[in-house]
């Protein structure tokens, strides 16, 4: 008789449970990563208009572009506002992703140590049965032996 552990089907389904909380971990971590490039590529853009613009009203130019420049670095500076709070916002999901996972794995691993030790009293008891047998044998070999 193998062992059986009455709460497999349980087990399995937390599992799942697990894995599917650290894939949204996985997928919230990635769009930080995305906010995060895009932030930096905002700020690049916004240093090289400013560089830009500076070379321009240097040289000379009409008064409509300068005013054009400034409107597009204002553009990029609200556009760089937007997505830093959509990274401060996607850091609040992660956390509290993270906590779903935590306590997703910590969920699993409770009924997987029940689930060894289960096993490991199902072995200990598997054991003491073979050793009975075999002090039996040993018996009933001994007494013919007389």
């Amino acid at each position: 008789m193998s062992f059986k552990f009455p709460l497999a089907a349980v087990l399995r389904y937390r599992e799942s449970i697990e894995q599917r909380e650290y894939y949204a971990l996985e997928s919230t971590q990635q769009e930080i990563v995305r906010a995060d490039t895009r932030i930096h590529q905002i700020e690049q853009d916004c240093a090289k208009a400013t560089q830009d613009r500076a070379a321009e009203l240097a040289k000379g130019t009409r008064a409509a572009d300068v005013e054009a420049a400034y409107e597009y670095q204002n553009a990029l500076e609200l556009q760089l506002k937007a997505v830093r709070a959509l990274l401060q916002e996607l850091k609040m999901k992660w956390r509290q992703q993270l906590a779903s996972y935590t306590e997703a794995r910590r969920n699993r691993e409770t009924l997987e140590k029940l689930r060894e030790k289960q096993l490991e009293a199902y072995n200990r008891e598997q054991a003491k049965r073979e050793q009975s047998v075999m002090d039996d044998v040993f018996l009933a070999r001994r007494g013919r032996g007389n």
